[in-house]
């Protein structure tokens, strides 16, 4: 039944409304970590603006819109972030955000480990075939914290076994040192994925399936990952690995985990903060009345309408 609920949570112009204050904020950090060095060079805004446009379209860099900067020129600035390793930074800088705002502190203690394989567009690059999934591509290895936030994901061929994957984040585990637990699955039960565990000073914890259960069963805490792994498929550039290096696609995926996180740079004073928090507490407590309200109402002013 459609009840005011789901109009509220799918009213038109709110996702668009978060994804550009989302991408306004990752252009200021990216300015402020690195500046312009000269006045004629290509504003940051349009740059990042393209560079979310091509991940949630996809395609070739020549297929962007004459209405963003001309696609070398945002390839380069791509390209240099990912050199200086400022999507990793952004990633971080945002888990750590995510977290403060749901009442936790900005260090994890248990994060979670899984791996999802996707296919792979015929590029250059190392790919491999996974025989269980039945895939020729390559294999996301993801660790988030409780609430499903990214804190480290890297990609390595399919073919790699599950087992052999961990050692592929031991840079991103290195960010983290307050992780004190790992939840897996019953892909990593051998000796060399606990002494991993142990090796980064964490309790090593498999939540297997229960072989007497039938059908779909929410396995504990293995729900969490699988929503994060789901939260990429409104990514159209993410569908099929696409990048010819691996480091660059991993790096792609650290950018879709931060371009719809709308509280990157905390201003005081940031009026779009206050709206977001605001209509979220509502959406929370059930008010899709006070919901819909306060929204149109901030649309409205927006626009200039009554």
């Amino acid at each position: 039944m459609w009840t005011e609920a789901h109009r509220a949570r799918h009213e038109a112009g709110l996702k668009e409304m978060v994804s550009t204050c989302a991408v306004e904020e990752m252009a200021r950090w990216l300015e402020r970590a690195d500046p312009p060095h000269s006045e004629k060079a290509t504003p940051v805004l349009p740059v990042v603006s393209a560079i979310a446009w091509h991940l949630r379209v996809g395609g070739p860099w020549r297929a962007l819109p004459g209405d963003f900067p001309v696609w070398r020129t945002v390839y380069g600035w791509f390209r240099r972030w990912l050199d200086l390793g400022l999507f990793d930074r952004l990633l971080c800088d945002v888990a750590r955000l995510r977290r403060r705002a749901a009442g936790r502190t900005p260090e994890p203690s248990l994060g979670i480990i899984d791996t999802q394989s996707v296919k792979c567009i015929p590029v250059r690059g190392p790919r491999g075939y996974d025989a269980a999934k039945k895939v020729l591509g390559r294999k996301r290895v993801a660790l988030v914290d409780a609430d499903g936030t990214w804190l480290a994901i890297a990609v390595v061929p399919a073919s790699t076994q599950e087992r052999d994957t961990l050692p592929a984040l031991d840079a991103g585990k290195a960010e983290w040192p307050s992780l004190r637990q790992a939840i897996l699955d019953g892909g990593f039960v051998a000796e060399r994925c606990r002494e991993w565990s142990n090796k980064h000073g964490m309790r090593h914890h498999v939540v297997q399936r229960d072989p007497e259960q039938k059908g779909f069963v929410v396995l504990e805490r293995r729900w969490v990952v699988e929503r994060s792994f789901g939260w990429l498929a409104h990514w159209g550039g993410l569908l099929r690995d696409r990048a010819g290096r691996l480091d660059v696609s991993a790096r792609w995926l650290r950018v879709s985990g931060t371009a719809e996180m709308p509280q990157i740079d905390q201003c005081v004073g940031h009026q779009f903060h206050t709206v977001v928090a605001l209509l979220l507490e509502l959406e929370a407590q059930q008010q899709p009345l006070e919901f819909i309200c306060v929204f149109r109402s901030i649309v409205n002013a927006d626009s200039g309408g009554s």
